[in-house]
This record gives structure tokens, sequence and C-alpha cells, in this order.
């Protein structure tokens, strides 16, 4: 009964905001016969609702949101010469609103589209005083490894964007950056189309931040702590005018992470075998600050955006740790016991302007629309620290690198949209990225006669590297009654420079490439959905993946980059099929496909007796087959039950003369209870089971965690304590194995426990929000690299 065309048995409209007249991107819709039994259902789709097929009989619309008041059309007979247009209709906000909780209902945990998936942050409340890392916690296929990498799919190549431009920083610590008070929700776009950057295998995690649509002047206050030393704080600060608003926000937070370590590690080098039993607490910081405000003003044909960032960030490891060494050579077996600590941090401060002009040349969607990003990076600093103490406490050995480094990075989008029918347009963009960087590397090492550091002035490299690409993309979208149809073509040309003080090892290259993508999705009867989508992508290392010298870990571990590693290429294919069921009830499953060439990992060897080499590499070709699934469900009126799992078939085939071919079955199960205990108390219980792993020279292991929180509301709503407790049984336990011809390697890791954060919310003049989840969490796991 859902429809995109208008006959004499339908209904259609589009809904809006009334103090804004924004469209809404999601609402339930829903339609009922003169009985007041809901006979279809559907979703927004860019503000608009279609009903097609109607039978005879008087009926009512009915649009539910939370925190608006709900619409309730007048009765409208069917059939109706040329069918029901309701136009335009406007959304009242409640005068009353926190959170967008527990008012009128609560919004879905995920929300699918023809090409992404939504996950609404105010639904768990495990994030409370975290960050995007933790809002993708009940995610189906996302884990986060020992040192608070997330995974997708199993893989860590992602983009970032945040509100659809790059993030201050990239990968896991663009999410670590972002405070979850201040998201609304994140998109997760697996199959990403033409339109969007090609790189990150496993798709785009766009972040979109909340933003006040209430008149006058509005905020919200976060702050947060933990047993482990975590705290944070964040504010957002908005004003609305009627053709104009303007917003402030800031954030200082140090998430801590700490774990006991464990590691048995064998090395055969020169004939010399060298074991090393090393135990000791390990621990990871990371700290920022940040200050962003923006301006938007638009009339009916243009709007313009600018906003501004500035800030620093700091992301620190270490380690102490007891090292008894046994090491066997032809003259016999000799032992040690030494204490190693070790020090490692990145450091940047960093300033960002976004802006961004629109302009319409009709209300059917035919406009143009350019921006531009710039972001600079200056006092950029890459430490390295690792010493060796003897018994006595006295310095047998150590070394300490700097690389020194300052970034630009600049991207321009130019895009025009065109309808050419109701149902269908066409796009055309063009996009230049540019990103350079220069700085050096420099390293000393300890001198044991002149129980002093020396500077290896053979060792010192200035390096310059720069990246641009010029893309040009064309999209074609076509919507036939349930049908809806997306095509698109992208080609990239990519234009990458290393100059380095390295014999042989500056390069200079040049490729183009083309990134086809494709989506259908079909709306069946009985609230229905079927979604077929495909798209190419690729991963191309960036200069911390290129770097040719050696820096230490710790004293045992050593760490290299490779000028000459290839570029990814993956093909991605995706089948979902989705259900809505009365109350709110959904159950999704999804089929996916991905083909990747050039495989990127880091492989270790043994390098010196005792110590290992760890380096990057093109290893082979690996396929993820498998299959996602989630359902949210309301089993009674104070219990939201959602349960998302998802399994998969790996196969890695080596190419890589120290790995081997290897094949497994991998497997994720997250059940997310969600109790309403009065209108202002709620309890949240989460149970996580995540599955072993391999990798081309091993495993990681399947382990089990569970957490607990409890929010209440006080000061009519307005204020919000949550109290959290992760891994409250003190199950979770990472362990890892990597075995070649001359190394095996084997890792426990066990996080400091308990682990209790407690967060407080303050909302003041009415904040609220239009309504528009990584298996494990970054607080449990450090050392997993080591």
């Amino acid at each position: 009964m859902v429809a995109t065309a208008q006959t004499n048995s339908s209904i259609k409209g589009k809904v809006v905001d009334e103090q804004t007249n924004a469209s809404f991107d999601y609402a339930d819709v829903v339609l009922i016969n003169a009985a007041s039994v809901a006979v279809a259902q559907t979703t927004l789709n860019e503000g608009a609702f279609a009903f097609a097929d109607i039978p005879k009989g008087s009926y009512q619309v009915l649009i539910l949101f939370a925190g608006y008041e709900t619409y309730t059309s007048k009765p409208l007979t069917m059939p109706h010469p040329n069918g029901r247009d309701l136009g335009t209709i406007h959304l009242k906000p409640l005068s009353q609103t926190l959170d967008n909780v527990e008012v009128v209902a609560e919004r879905k945990q995920i929300i699918y589209k023809i090409d992404k998936r939504s996950i609404s942050a105010s639904q768990n409340l495990m994030a409370t005083g975290g960050t995007a890392v933790d809002i993708l916690e009940n995610t189906p296929s996302v884990r986060v490894n020992a040192d608070g990498e997330l995974t997708f799919r199993g893989s860590s190549n992602f983009n970032v964007y945040v509100n659809g431009k790059p993030a201050v920083l990239s990968g896991t610590q663009a999410l670590e950056q972002i405070p979850a008070g201040q998201i609304d929700n994140i998109e997760i776009i697996t199959t990403p189309s033409a339109q969007y950057d090609s790189n990150g295998d496993v798709g785009i995690i766009n972040i979109i931040t909340k933003k006040d649509f209430e008149a006058g002047l509005n905020g919200v206050v976060n702050l947060t702590g933990s047993t482990i030393g975590s705290w944070g704080g964040d504010f957002f600060l908005n004003k609305q005018n009627k053709d104009s608003k303007w917003f402030v926000s800031g954030e200082a937070s140090r998430i801590r992470r700490e774990s006991n370590f464990d590691q048995r590690k064998t090395t055969v080098v020169d004939n010399i075998s060298t074991t090393s039993h090393s135990v000791g607490p390990r621990e990871g910081i990371n700290q920022s600050y940040s200050l962003k405000g923006g301006y938007e003003v638009s009339n009916h044909n243009n709007s313009l955006y600018v906003e501004a960032q500035a800030g620093y960030w700091k992301r620190a490891r270490n380690g102490d740790m007891t090292y008894d060494e046994d090491r066997i050579t032809e003259a016999g077996e000799t032992k040690h016991t030494y204490n190693s600590k070790d020090s490692y941090y990145l450091e940047q401060n960093f300033a960002n302007i976004n802006l961004n002009y629109t302009h319409k040349f009709n209300d059917k969607g035919h406009h143009i629309k350019a921006g531009i990003f710039v972001k600079h990076d200056w006092n950029a600093l890459e430490y390295y620290e690792s010493n060796m103490y003897d018994k006595d406490q006295r310095r047998v050995d150590g070394t300490k690198a700097y690389e020194g480094e300052h970034r630009w990075s600049v991207q321009g989008n130019l895009d025009y949209v065109l309808p050419y029918s109701e149902t269908g347009n066409f796009t055309a963009g063009y996009q230049i990225t540019h990103y350079s960087e220069h700085g050096d590397y420099k390293i000393k090492f300890w001198d044991k006669e002149a129980y002093d550091y020396y500077w290896r002035e053979d060792l010192f490299t200035p390096y310059y590297y720069q990246r641009g690409q010029n893309a040009v993309y064309a999209m074609w979208k076509q919507k036939v009654v349930q049908l809806e149809m997306q095509a698109g073509l992208r080609g990239e040309h990519t234009h990458d420079v290393l100059d380095i003080d390295m014999k042989d090892k500056s390069r200079n290259r040049h490729y183009f490439d083309l990134y086809p993508s494709a989506h259908l999705a079909y709306a069946m009867p009985h609230e229905q959905m079927m979604s077929l989508g495909y798209s190419r992508r690729v991963n191309r290392p960036g200069i911390w993946q290129l770097e040719p010298y050696i820096t230490y870990e710790d004293y045992y571990t050593a760490m290299m980059g490779n000028p000459d590693i290839k570029a990814e290429f993956i093909n991605v294919f995706e089948l979902n099929y989705r259900k809505s069921f009365a109350e709110g009830n959904l159950l999704s499953a999804t089929l996916f496909h991905r083909a990747r060439s050039n495989k990127m990992e880091r492989v270790r060897v043994a390098y010196l007796p005792g110590v290992t080499l760890d380096s990057l590499a093109n290893v082979g070709k690996d396929y993820s087959s498998g299959i996602e699934l989630s359902a949210q469900l309301k089993l009674m009126q104070w219990w939201n039950l959602n349960v998302n799992g998802s399994a998969y078939y790996y196969k890695f085939k080596n190419e890589f003369a120290l790995g081997s071919n290897a094949d497994s079955y991998n497997y994720d199960i997250n059940i997310h209870n969600n109790f309403a205990i009065t209108g202002t108390t709620r309890l949240q219980f989460d149970a996580n089971l995540i599955g072993p792993m391999i990798t081309s020279q091993g495993k990681e292991n399947a382990y089990c965690y569970f957490n607990l929180s409890a929010r209440q509301q006080l000061l009519n709503r307005k204020l919000s304590a949550t109290l959290t407790f992760r891994d409250i049984f003190n199950t979770a336990r990472y362990t890892s194995s990597r075995t070649t011809d001359n190394l095996s390697s084997h890792t426990r890791i066990r996080p400091r426990y308990p682990n209790i954060m407690l967060s407080i919310s303050y909302i003041f003049n009415n904040f609220k929000t239009k309504e528009s989840k990584s298996k494990t969490n970054h607080d449990l796991f450090e050392g997993s690299d080591y």
C-alpha cells in the first residue's frame, strides 16, 4: 500500500517543522480506517510520504514523531478524483521536551534508507559520557580491538565525516574526539554511491551533530567522570532566529584505558633463540580540547553556512613492564630480568573552517551547492620512547624518536541537481582534494659507556608528502511506484608525492580509477522492504603507512612503514530485507559480500635477538560473506529489546612469503535491554559476545562482557544523571597469538576492574533536537599492538 505515484486511490503529502520549515527525514506515518485500525504504515523519504491502492472507505492519516504533537488528518473518503494530496503538513513541537525520550514515543534505534542506516544516539544509555565509538556499540559487525581501534566487518578502513564534511582526525581517532552528548545520530553508509569519496573499504561513517530547533537561546551541558581516571565535559549553545541561527560548542576530555598485559614472545635470529615474558600494566590516554562556532542564514532560494573550529588533541600509550628474558646461543643459556618503561604519544594543534552555499532554482529540488573545507595542523609531534633497566633500576638501553609535522588539508565540492520529473533527478559533481605534510624524523640511542643518549645523525630524515585528487561523478535516481533506483559513476585521478631524504625511497605516482555504484529498493506489501547495493571502493595508504624508517614501540617491538605499499581495491555487495510490525517492531536481515585485493596488513618478523619488527605489506586477497540480523522489539510497554548479531565466513588467500592461507567463521551477538522503570527512570542491560577472528599470522580468541546503566531525570527532565558499569561481571579477556617459522607470540590482556562512569547532563531553555552502535568498548583493553 506504500507508493510514490498519485492515482485516485492514493494519498500523499510532505512533513516539515512548523517553526523552521525543515523537512523531516524520519517519522512514522500511519493510515487508519473508520474503525481506528491501522491498515498501512510507512516512513518519510526526504519529508515525503505516499499510500497507494487504498480500498474504498474512509481513512485518516496519523503522523507520529517524538517531541512533536501527533498529526491527525480529517476523514478522507476514498477513492477520490486524482487521489488525495494533503500538501505540506506542519508538525508542531511540544512545549516541553527533553532529549526526545519518553515524551511521546521512543525513536527507533536503527533506521534504514536505500544506501545507509542511521543509528540513534539517544537510545543507548551506555554511550552517555562517552564518544561516537560508544554510540556504535550495538551495531552488527562492529567491534573494537584491545587498543580501542574500531573495525566494521573486520576492517578499520572507513571515512569519518561530521555533517557531511571530513572530520578533524581520521578513523577511530575521529570517532573518539566527538562527545556522544553532541551527537544526534550516526549514519553508516556501507555501499556508498558514486557521489561520495571512494576511499574506505567498508564505507563512510557520518556523524550528525545535534541542532536546536527551538526559537530563542537554548543549550545543553554534559559532564562525566569514571573510576579509572576518565573525565570529560562539553556544551552546546544555540540561538534560533527566523531566517538565521548561530551556535557555539566546546569540549574537553581525557579518556583513559588501563589493562594488565601478559605476553610471551620467542624469536629465532642467527641461531639465537630468545624468549621474553613480559608482565605489567599498560595504559592508553586520549585527550582533546576544542571550541567550535557556526552561523547559518537563509531565505527562500539561498542558504549560506560557515563554521570554524580550533583545538588540541593528544593520544598516548604507556607501559611499565617486567621482562624475564631467556636467551640460548651456541655458547649456552643466559637469563636476565629487566624493567621496561615505554611511552608513545601523538599530539597536534588544529584549526579548520567550513563554508557552504546552496542556491535553489525552485521548490522541486533543482539546486546547486558549493562548499570548501580547509584544515591546518601545526606543532604536530609523534614521539616514541623505550627504556630498559636492570633489576637495580640502572638503565641498560633505550631509544627516543621524534617526528615533527605540519599539515594542510583542502577539499572543495561543486554539486548540481536537476530533477527531470517528480520522481527522478540527475546529479553531477566535481571534487578537488589536496593534502600536504612536511616534517622530519630523528632518533637518539642510549650510550652504555657514556651513560647518556646520543643522536644518530645518519638517521635524521626530513620528508615532504602530498596527495592531490580530482574527481568527477554523475548520479541518476528514479522512483517508479514501489521501486527506487540509483546508479552512478565516479572517476578519480590521484597524484602522490613522497620526497624523503633516504636513498631510493622517494616516490612520484599518478593513477586514475573508476568507481561505479548501483542501488535498488523495492517497497513490498505488508510493510516490507528489499534493497540491493553495490559499490567499488579503495584504501589508499597514508603517509604513516609509507614512512620507511624504524620506530620503537618498546625495547622489544619495532615498527616500520613501506613506501611501495599498494592501494587495496574492494568490491562490496549488499542485500537487505526488513519488515515493520505494529508497535514499532522491526526485523532486518542483511546479506553482504566483500572481495578485496592487495590486502594491507602489519606483519611481524624477528628483527634482532628478542626484538620483533612490525612492517606493512600487501599480503594477498581476502573475502568476507555473511549475514547481519537485527530485531527491534517492544516486548512490554516498559521493555524494549534490541538484538543484533552477525555471522560471516572469512577467507584469506596468502600471497606473502611469511603468511599462509586461512579461513574462519566469525560471529558477534549483542543483546540490548532498555527498561522504562518510571516516566523519568530508565535502566539498560547489555550482553555482548565477541567471536574469534583470524589474521594472516594468527588469531584472536572469543570473549564476552556485560554492561549495566541507569538514568534518572530530575527538575522537570532538565537534569539527567546516568551511572554506567562496564564489564560488570569482569569477564572481558583479550587473547591473541601469532606464529611464523622464526616467531611465536602469545598475548593476554585483562582490563582494569571496576570501570564505573557517572555522567550529568543539564538542558536549559527547552533545548531539543530534530530527530533525524562497536561491539566492545574503548575503555576495555589496552596493548594488543605489542
